[in-house]
């Protein structure tokens, strides 16, 4: 896949990059938002110890990112035309 970024120049790599970081740091707030919300009802209600139920959050939503997010991402990627 990475052939597909040979034939770019230095700006293009540059802009590549830095929308990579902004979207890296848009999911991992994302991430914070997700867990607060998943996790609120369990340690309302005393079903769940809060730390149990904060990394037990954490570990679902990285096996979700990674069983799921990959397929989507590329799915998406193969959606583009290669032509840049």
């Amino acid at each position: 896949m990475l052939h597909l970024f040979a034939g770019l120049d230095l700006h293009t790599g540059l802009l590549l990059l830095l929308a990579l970081a902004f979207v890296l740091f848009y999911e991992a707030i994302n991430g914070f938002h997700d867990t607060a919300n998943a996790v609120a009802t369990v340690i309302y209600t005393r079903a769940m110890r809060s730390q149990l139920a904060v990394v037990m959050a954490a570990v679902f939503n990285f096996f979700g990112v990674l069983l799921g997010g990959l397929s989507v991402a590329y799915a998406i990627v193969h959606m583009l035309a290669t032509e840049l």
